[in-house]
Parts: structure tokens; C-alpha cells; sequence
């Protein structure tokens, strides 16, 4: 704490020679942001908007501090307003879908979700994310396809592999279940996670 408060101040320091910097501004935001002096960093954003209101980046911050001052509305129109500036900009996309699915809003939730998949169809992210989407609505199938899309991309995605197994095991194809959790723990050797899900798996196979 005592370093990020070192940094605040030469950041402030910064400022009063060049306050126009949005950059700057926005450094100090993020720093207010991650000692917890939420209120603060929202002015720093504000500020930083006047100076250059056309870095989503900035919007993107300012969404996620009003998320910790769980004031939705206000993170969701910042987030529309990264999206404005960057429609495929991946992190605005996921917390913004994984604000309505958490409203309960499950079809725009999915809508958003499978938009970031298709507009970054080369990031295994994009559909890891989908695919955790779809496992959380109860969507196996779907999932599976968005999490073997991501291992197609990225042949070493340790998670993917595992949730495969996890999806599996919930539908009670253990066996299946357990050569996706084989392979990601090659891949991930001290997941504990994973080593867990494995262990019920050749549980299930023994009885």
C-alpha cells in the first residue's frame, strides 16, 4: 500500500506541471482504484475524459470502479461508452455480458458473449469465456464446442481441457471426463483444482 501511495503522489506531482495529461490521469485513477479510494478515482477518470474523451480504455476504468461502488447502471453506460469508441474490445464485452447475466438477463448475456466470440475469432479467451457462459446456463454441449474452438486455437489451454472434463463429469460421462482432466493436468501439473475433479472422476469409475 505504501508503494502504490508513493506512486500517487508522484503521479499528483506529475500533474501540476502537465494536468491536460490524460494519461496520467488515468494512472492515477487506476492507483486510486487499487487502494480502494473508489470515489477518487471516479473524479481522476472524469478528469482524464475531459482531456482525451476518446480512450476507451479510460471509460473501461471508470466502469469497473463504479462496479466496485456497485452502481450497475453507471458501469454498464461505461462500458457502452468503451464499446462506442471500440466495438470489439474484448474485456468491455465480458464484464459488460457478465453484468446482465448476473441481472438475470440471460439472452443478452449470451448475445454479448457469443458477439465477443465472432468479432475475435482468433482469441481462445473469447471462447473459453463463451463456453464458461454456456456451462453456467446449463448449455453442455454448447460449451464443450466453444472450449474445444479454444484448444483449436491454443492446443496448450490447460482450463479448457478441464472444464471439458468438468461439463463431462457433470452429465456422467466419467470416463470421457477423465482423459480431458488427464490432459490438462499434463498441462497444469499443480492445478489442485484440477487434481480434485480428476480424484471424483476415478472415484466414479471404481464404484
Amino acid at each position: 500500500m505504501e508503494e502504490y501511495q508513493q506512486k500517487i503522489e508522484q503521479i499528483k506531482s506529475e500533474l501540476e506541471e502537465t494536468p491536460e495529461n490524460a494519461d496520467l490521469q488515468n494512472e492515477l485513477g487506476i492507483l486510486y482504484h487499487c487502494t480502494g479510494s473508489y470515489r477518487q478515482a471516479v473524479e481522476t477518470y472524469r478528469k482524464a475524459l475531459e482531456y482525451n474523451p476518446e480512450d476507451h480504455r479510460i471509460y473501461f476504468n471508470l466502469g469497473n470502479t463504479f462496479m466496485e461502488l456497485e452502481q450497475v447502471e453507471f458501469a454498464i453506460n461505461s462500458y457502452m461508452d468503451a464499446l462506442d469508441l471500440k466495438p470489439d474490445y474484448i474485456p468491455a464485452l465480458t464484464h459488460l455480458a457478465d453484468l446482465y447475466e448476473q441481472a438475470g438477463e440471460e439472452e443478452k448475456a449470451t448475445e454479448l458473449f457469443e458477439y465477443t466470440a465472432n468479432v475475435n475469432p482468433d482469441n481462445p479467451m473469447s471462447h473459453f469465456n463463451l463456453g464458461n457462459h454456456y456451462a453456467r446456463i446449463g448449455e453442455g454441449r454448447s460449451a464443450i464446442r466453444s472450449y474445444e474452438e479454444a484448444i483449436r486455437i491454443d492446443p496448450e489451454f490447460a482450463d479448457a481441457y478441464a472444464n471439458i472434463g468438468v461439463v463431462l463429469k457433470h452429465a456422467g460421462q466419467y470416463q470421457a471426463a477423465a482423459e480431458y482432466l488427464e490432459k490438462a493436468l499434463s498441462l497444469d501439473s499443480e492445478n489442485t483444482y484440477i487434481k480434485n475433479e480428476l480424484e471424483d472422476c476415478r472415484k466414479q469409475l471404481d464404484t
